[in-house]
């Protein structure tokens, strides 16, 4: 999740990085006062894996979801953040699902909350009758509890 752009809408370059090789790789880099930084979803990401692991960046490297955190703790299980895995899946499922029924296209390219932003931003049309509205406010809400379940159960601060 933080590769495909559910967790992050960006990762910073830190200085061990070297743009030059990460855009030589594939990486879209962005630069924003002096910061070279990487947006999300990746496009190293493909499926399941990460297509430059061995040349990820630093970020990339040294990243451990609170999560996994608690797992190598010994405060949870394995199998408890498994279930909180195909939570946060599930419940990514259906923001995605409310998103394809309120917008006819999003650019799966953004983040999944930025894509939420975008199409949440837009007031209804003057003609959207109750169960286009309706929509709307499920989408509003189960993109808020993704969120909140994301910052208390996977983010340690930002990439």
């Amino acid at each position: 999740m933080c590769c495909n752009g559910v967790l992050f809408h960006r990762v910073r370059l830190q200085p061990a990085d070297s743009p030059k090789e990460l855009a030589a790789l594939g990486l879209k880099l962005k630069r924003k006062q002096g910061q070279h930084y990487l947006l999300q979803p990746c496009p190293a990401f493909r499926e399941t894996h990460c297509s430059i692991y061995a040349s990820r960046p630093e970020r990339c490297r040294i990243f451990e979801c609170r999560q996994l955190q608690r797992v190598s703790a010994g405060e949870i299980t394995e199998a408890m953040a498994l279930e909180k895995i195909r939570e946060v899946k599930r419940r990514v499922g259906e923001v995605n699902d409310l998103l394809s029924q309120v917008a006819e296209t999003t650019d799966t390219k953004k983040p999944l909350m930025k894509r939420c932003d975008q199409v949440l931003t837009e007031p209804p049309s003057l003609t959207a009758d109750g169960e286009e509205v309706e929509l709307q406010k499920r989408l509003t809400l189960a993109a808020q509890e993704l969120e909140t379940m994301l910052d208390q159960e996977f983010r340690i601060d930002p990439l």
